[in-house]
């Protein structure tokens, strides 16, 4: 996920290499800058499946490339992109036909990456939140068009007509209306129930079901609402529901408490070095996006899908409950076509709607279920082809990379037999140039950097600062220059110009470094600063003036 921040005027652009516009769009959020150039990447024979879940080709059929040159185009790209590490798991006909990993767990390791290496799958996490429900549908628990307070009393919304009406099928369909919010939850520190209470006070920026409008914290809504139908919580029952019965054994709700030692690091691009970033603490969002898993269970998953809902001829779910996630609920991209290169005649894809916790779209002709995701320091493409039974996984230890789906649609081509494009070697050259405008756009805003002092003393601009959706914000005088701490977001406020302050923290490689503006009075007093995303910028008041830019406080 990569975000433009703007206040006073200030666009924001990441100094990443441009990335898959639609692997961007979904996930989301959450949910989007490598030690030096690896000399050779590694890759990893696959180890079969265990347990009765397993497929029923041998160990060392998974490690066989169901397409001749697969590996090595899948290594080659992986050196392109500069990715330190991915796996991949192919499915076809209730078989894992391929499993197998490339590259190292870390920039600073010498541990390869295997079929059972664990990443954060982001987004991905949505259509398993998604399938709780359609358990508990089938159960008689819960109904699609249930409005979300019979489950969360307390659940309100800024708009009375969504706050009146909005149901299960709204919240997991992205159509609610209201603004992404993301800073709501990403880096705030909160739990979950204190996000779903700010939810009241983040503004709609689409009428009530008017449009697709993407949005974690409906997410976060459902999956709480799944864990009060069935009187637990949603950790308990992903667990309990998918994944031991699917024996997806590694797999984990969060990353809290988590012991296995196969697990990928994050990483960031800068330039065209990667960096280690800390995990991604997804615990307040969870539902929407924190789960971990491998290309061995992530195989299973899609079986699972595939299969109807049938495992080891057991059905888990209401055939009709699981079909209604994987049917279009709302429009997502209208018009146009996209997924082919520039001055293509017929465009790979033609219409892409939202299911509940899918994308369904057409595909060189045929339907495609997918969803991908994006977390501070991974990526993932997970997608399927359900009238040719078939489905990938691909999964890097790589912030907001554009290589999972584009290998994602590379296998699929090759299972469709349409004419072979290298789409890799094809989308990264027009990163390139991407990256050649977003650098110009950089030296621009480095440009209207001032070398004079702040108009004020800089104790003029220390306080606490409120407001109901984003809480509370502190600014200290630090040495010769200021500091501003934001929940679990902290770091230096850098003076730019006029009332503007640039300010880095340990997010910055995800949300691009965010400009603050303070608000001055003629008499030069400060009573607020200007703080947000994307069209949601608002003004924080002094704690001490009272109310916040929304009013109240947390």
């Amino acid at each position: 996920m990569v975000y433009r921040f703007a206040a006073a005027g200030i666009i924001v652009s990441a100094r990443s290499p441009v990335r898959c516009r639609t692997q961007l769009e979904r996930l989301e959020a959450p949910m989007t800058r490598m030690p030096a150039r690896f000399a050779a990447l590694c890759s990893v024979a696959a180890i079969a499946t265990a347990g009765t879940i397993a497929a029923s080709r041998p160990a060392r059929a998974q490690a066989r490339e169901p397409f001749p040159g697969l590996d090595a185009y899948i290594t080659t790209a992986v050196h392109t992109w500069k990715i330190p590490g991915l796996s991949v798991a192919i499915v076809r006909n209730d078989s894992v036909i391929y499993a197998k990993g490339f590259g190292l767990l870390g920039a600073k390791s010498r541990t390869p990456v295997d079929e059972r290496t664990l990443f954060e799958i982001g987004s991905s996490s949505k259509a398993f939140t998604a399938t709780l429900v359609a358990m508990l549908v089938g159960d008689g628990k819960m109904r699609w068009d249930d409005r979300l307070i019979q489950y969360l009393p307390n659940f309100r919304m800024y708009d009375p007509v969504a706050n009146e009406g909005v149901t299960l099928r709204d919240a997991l369909t992205h159509r609610s209306g209201i603004a992404r919010g993301e800073l709501v939850w990403l880096g705030s520190g909160i739990s979950r129930d204190e996000v779903l209470h700010r939810v009241r006070f983040l503004k709609p920026e689409s009428p009530f079901r008017s449009r697709y409008s993407y949005q974690n914290m409906m997410f976060l809504a459902a999956g709480q609402a799944a864990g009060r139908a069935a009187g637990t919580t949603w950790d308990d029952l992903v667990r309990d529901r998918i994944f031991t019965p699917l024996h997806m054994t590694a797999s984990v709700a969060t990353s809290h408490g988590l012991t296995n030692p196969n697990v990928a690091a994050p990483h960031g691009m800068d330039r065209d070095s990667a960096y280690v970033k800390a995990p991604f603490d997804a615990e307040n969002i969870a539902p929407a996006g924190a789960i971990l898993s491998n290309a061995v269970d992530m195989a299973q998953w899609l079986r699972f899908q595939l299969s109807d809902g049938v495992v080891d001829g057991k059905r888990l779910v209401n055939a009709a409950a699981l079909r209604e996630t994987h049917s279009p609920q709302i429009l997502a991209v209208s018009g146009g076509g996209r997924g082919g290169a520039p001055g293509d005649t017929i465009p790979a894809t033609h219409f892409s709607t939202y299911g509940m916790g899918w994308f369904i779209e057409d595909y060189h002709g045929a339907l495609s279920v997918q969803h991908g995701g994006n977390t501070p320091g991974m990526t993932t493409a997970v997608g399927m082809l359900p009238e040719k039974r078939f489905g990938v996984v691909v999964l890097s230890n790589m912030q907001s990379a554009a290589l999972p789906l584009l290998l994602e649609h590379y296998i699929f081509d090759r299972a469709l037999g349409v004419p072979m494009r290298d789409l890799s070697a094809e989308a990264y050259t027009r990163s390139l140039a991407q990256r050649q405008r977003a650098d110009s756009v950089e030296r621009v805003q480095a440009s209207a950097r001032v070398t004079t002092a702040p108009p004020l003393p800089l104790s003029a601009y220390a306080g606490t600062f409120v407001d109901s959706l984003y809480g509370e914000f502190t600014v200290s005088v630090n040495g010769d220059h200021l500091e501003l701490k934001h929940g679990a977001m902290s770091g230096p406020l850098q003076y730019w110009n006029t009332n503007n302050f640039r300010w880095e923290t340990a997010l910055s490689s995800l949300t691009g470094p965010m400009f603050i503006k303070f608000d001055i009075a003629p008499d030069k007093t400060v009573g607020g600063l200007y703080f947000g995303l994307a069209g949601d910028v608002v003004l924080i008041s002094r704690k001490a003036s009272g109310r916040g830019g929304r009013g109240g406080t947390p």
